[in-house]
């Protein structure tokens, strides 16, 4: 039996439609009707941890929106990791108007082989309470009701709360690509714990309990591996039943994006190659969708004219559900001037990615 090309690539275009509109709607739509069901105020203390190296600038601009959060018990723990700027002289500045806010000086011996995953298990150590939340140095947080909530609690018998950590408006089209391929991250792994299948978070806005680091003995696992403190722990320790997501304007933090091309790609780089060590079923839901997505569009230029109508009218149903399930998620992080580039800044890194894997292999930066 004789099947054209045309056929052949209708077909392809329409399995890839298909499998673009499961996770639209069996996931993203999800964000798209969440609601944070807080029925209870978290009074728990809590203790947040930074881990800072020559952060001293980022420290005074940051720092002080962490501390003034409206919360009744909490503790503020700055590890400071071999800095050699000022932080140390920062931080014992703020110490004295704060005195909640607790230094654990990790000293510089002339060695570079200490990760972040060491600064952070120091600042575990150091914690005196039960629920631990994680943000960085260079964060800002908006809402003085960020850590209410975001804190993983008693309340819910939840151990993970997954927040977003997105990154502040600047000038230029890298910063706008930058803001939107961290916000597509955020819906992509929100989303998918609030389908009961969590696999990541972010360091830059994260809450735990140390119970459960414990009970993985910290982050032994992938100590060899100098990031992955935040995705990889989350992958290995969360579940279904155990891990709940919040997004709010008042759980939102920002931080400060790369401002060069190479910078943001030995960035991205290094975070990607923590997803090698992702769970199969992980890893076949995050190749899934760009597979697809790649299908979609590259079957649009060689279908011929009889099947045109129907390829425009998939593009556009995409296009506009995409369009509408991002509204909501993209505004709370900021990104509301995003949200009609879609479609586009999507497109720019559908075909980034595969580039930034093969630098990640060769490793030629």
């Amino acid at each position: 039996m004789y099947i054209d090309l045309s056929t052949l690539l209708i077909f392809f275009f329409s399995s890839a439609f298909v499998v673009q509109l499961f996770y639209f709607l069996f996931f993203f739509l999800r964000l798209s009707f969440h609601k944070n069901n807080i029925k209870e105020q978290n009074t728990a203390p809590i203790s947040v941890i930074i881990a800072a190296r020559n952060e001293s600038e980022n420290l005074k601009k940051f720092l002080p929106s962490v501390l003034d959060q409206e919360y009744s018990n909490f503790e503020v723990i700055v590890v400071n990791d071999r800095s050699w700027d000022n932080t140390e002289e920062i931080l014992k500045s703020f110490q004295e108007s704060y005195s909640h806010l607790k230094i654990v000086t990790l000293a510089d011996l002339g060695k570079d082989n200490f990760s972040k995953k060491f600064a952070i298990t120091l600042g575990i150590k150091a914690a005196a309470h039960e629920q631990l939340v994680f943000t960085d140095a260079d964060c800002c947080v908006p809402s003085k009701k960020w850590l209410q909530a975001i804190a993983v609690n008693n309340l819910d018998g939840k151990e993970i709360s997954l927040g977003a950590g997105p990154y502040l408006k600047q000038k230029g089209i890298l910063n706008a690509i930058i803001r939107f391929d961290a916000a597509a991250i955020a819906i992509q792994y929100l989303s998918f714990a609030k389908a009961k299948f969590p696999y990541m978070g972010v360091g830059r806005n994260l809450s735990y309990k140390k119970s459960i680091y414990n009970s993985l003995q910290g982050f032994k696992s992938h100590y060899h591996i100098p990031s992955g403190d935040d995705d990889l722990f989350i992958n290995q320790a969360a579940n279904s039943k155990n891990t709940k997501i919040i997004l709010s304007e008042n759980s939102i933090t920002f931080s400060i994006a790369e401002n060069s091309l190479k910078n943001w790609i030995k960035q991205k780089t290094r975070h990607l190659q923590t997803s090698t060590l992702y769970t199969f079923k992980t890893k076949l839901l995050l190749i899934l969708y760009p597979f697809t997505l790649f299908a979609f569009y590259i079957s649009i230029p060689f279908v011929s004219s009889p099947y045109l109508n129907i390829i425009l009218l998939g593009l556009l149903l995409r296009t506009l559900l995409q369009l509408f399930i991002f509204f909501k998620p993209l505004k709370i992080m900021g990104c509301k001037e995003l949200i009609i580039f879609t479609p586009l800044l999507e497109l720019i890194l559908l075909f980034t990615y595969p580039i930034l894997h093969l630098i990640k292999k060769t490793n030629k930066l």
